[in-house]
């Protein structure tokens, strides 16, 4: 297994990517080479036949997706979104796509610019970008960090942005009434300071607002508002969702590849878990992400499975016997497919078809997510860190199960600090002052300033202190009780240099304030929406 180094960038406006932007075209044509390359089926069909009926399905959801927004945006007559290019050109094979994914929170600049690499690619390679809405995730944080600056006084907010979540998937969450977003955006700009940072957010969220009226769902209100907020910089990527990919007949297809070879995935994937914790030193069998359940003839599969407004639940598949195979959710018996006889692809399908039409949904988790897009959607797939570092273990899985070499990826991050300038302060210095500090309760006497040793009864216990360290005894009790003198003066004598203790001590909480202010303004993830305008153009240009 290879284990490549992605590295957070720490300075400000600081981007990491590998490659480096000018060879990203090239990566792009290498990858299509190799995938010319391949030569497996996917429950049936040819690898070629299958990867085009992919794109086209995929491009043309985007397309229907991305006109809603445009027209919706026409429609609220939303301002600095008149340019929007036309995204009505047919789909060819020729055309390469480069693709990224997030779910639809309010990310951080660091996350955003993959969807300025992704705009910028494709411009120069003149292909087409698309933004995969993972709205299939689930998040049981309801709460936004707004950071409260006031002067040196710094603190970090919690604001909630969206109501109770009780593990839903993104797409299952709708904003019941017409003051959750307006009552949001009055608890921000309460808390926001800076005049730019709150225009931000205000153009931002005045964008969202207008959307919630013709939209309920989380996932697309915070998706068009912020796709639309991106083209104020000239990013018009397309944008889909998980959900409408897991509906086209292509994912399905590739559902009944996996759940026909699930043996086979399971032990893959659990082996690449344990060979990446192994080299990677992690004791966690969580981490990076939990191995898929085994327990006798029953494996879990990488899918979700729930109905609408449940939670997501895991799905199970009965392996005993490969040529006939029964899905599991809550341990009942949801639907068999039979892969023992040829030709039996296309009733799988209906079935499966028919499960969904009952309000069934079916969705993948990460890396079988990333799998799919990877391999049989985009030309290049750009990651943030988080999504490079996991998908070190997708390759494995993709070597070790489709027998090929997979397509290379392509990794962008950045930090953004927020727009105060930090103080020149270190911990070293806090702790030296603080090593001062405790010095001065062991040896006051060190720190007397020529005022102090005015003091009479100052200057003689310094001098017995001196004398009882020069005339150390051997003997163990006078060194004992020597020592205890030597306690008992340097408590009497902290007392007298207590104003210059107390000094020390307020310089030092001085700098642990401007310690915790630079934490908080050197953070690099509040939501894109709180930095100003400017600040996020000069990021988008990736002067790298």
């Amino acid at each position: 297994m290879k284990i490549k180094s992605f590295t957070i960038p720490k300075k400000n406006r600081e981007v990491f990517i590998d490659p480096a932007h000018e060879d990203i075209p090239g990566l792009i044509d290498l990858n299509r080479e190799r995938s010319q390359l391949y030569r497996f089926y996917i429950n049936g069909i040819p690898f070629f036949q299958f990867r085009e009926q992919v794109r086209s399905e995929i491009l043309k959801k985007a397309g229907e997706y991305t006109e809603k927004i445009w027209s919706l945006s026409s429609k609220l007559n939303i301002s600095g979104t008149e340019n929007l290019s036309n995204i009505k050109d047919s789909y060819t094979p020729e055309k390469k796509i480069i693709q990224t994914g997030h779910s639809p929170v309010l990310a951080h600049p660091g996350i955003l610019i993959k969807h300025s690499l992704v705009s910028s690619i494709a411009k120069k390679v003149n292909g087409i970008g698309i933004n995969m809405v993972v709205d299939n995730d689930a998040s049981n944080d309801n709460c936004l960090n707004i950071p409260e600056i006031n002067g040196q006084d710094a603190v970090v907010e919690k604001i909630e942005y969206f109501p109770g979540l009780r593990n839903l998937a993104f797409e299952e969450i709708r904003y019941a009434g017409s003051t959750q977003l307006p009552t949001f955006k009055e608890g921000v700009l309460k808390t926001l300071r800076n005049p730019d940072m709150a225009q931000t957010f205000e153009n931002f969220i005045n964008i969202a607002i207008k959307v919630s009226k013709e939209a309920q769902q989380f996932s697309d209100i915070f998706t068009y508002a912020r796709h639309l907020f991106l083209a104020r910089f000239g990013i018009y990527n397309l944008e889909v969702p998980v959900s409408t990919i897991s509906e086209t007949d292509s994912f399905l297809h590739f559902f009944l590849h996996i759940t026909a070879n699930l043996k086979r995935f399971v032990n893959i994937y659990n082996t690449k878990l344990r060979e990446y914790r192994t080299l990677k030193r992690i004791s966690s069998k969580a981490n990076p992400l939990p191995d898929l359940k085994e327990e006798g003839y029953v494996a879990e599969m990488p899918f979700w499975m729930w109905r609408e407004d449940e939670q997501r639940e895991s799905l199970f598949a009965s392996i005993a016997d490969e040529g006939r195979i029964s899905i599991i959710c809550e341990n009942k018996i949801v639907e068999h497919f039979d892969f023992g006889e040829k030709n039996r692809s296309t009733e799988n399908l209906k079935r499966l078809k028919a499960l969904l039409s009952k309000g069934i949904k079916i969705r993948p988790k990460a890396i079988a997510n990333t799998m799919y897009s990877r391999m049989f959607f985009s030309d290049l797939f750009v990651h943030g860190i988080g999504g490079a570092k996991y998908d070190l273990i997708t390759d494995e899985i993709i070597r070790a199960f489709f027998c090929i070499e997979p397509l290379e990826y392509a990794t962008v991050s950045a930090t953004l600090y927020l727009p105060y300038k930090p103080f020149d302060v270190s911990d070293k210095e806090i702790n030296s002052i603080r090593h001062v500090i405790k010095d001065m309760g062991h040896n006051p006497d060190r720190y007397a300033t020529g005022k102090i040793m005015e003091d009479a009864e100052m200057r003689s216990m310094i001098n017995e202190k001196k004398e009882l360290i020069t005339k150390a005894s051997r003997d163990t009790k006078e060194k004992r009780l020597a020592f205890d003198r030597i306690k008992e003066l340097n408590t009497l004598m902290k007392e007298k240099i207590s104003p210059l203790i107390k000094e020390k001590g307020k310089n030092m909480e001085g700098l642990e304030k401007k310690l915790r202010y630079n934490s908080i303004v050197t953070n690099r993830v509040y939501p894109f929406c709180v930095y100003p305008e400017k600040m996020l153009g000069e990021l988008f240009e990736l002067k790298i």
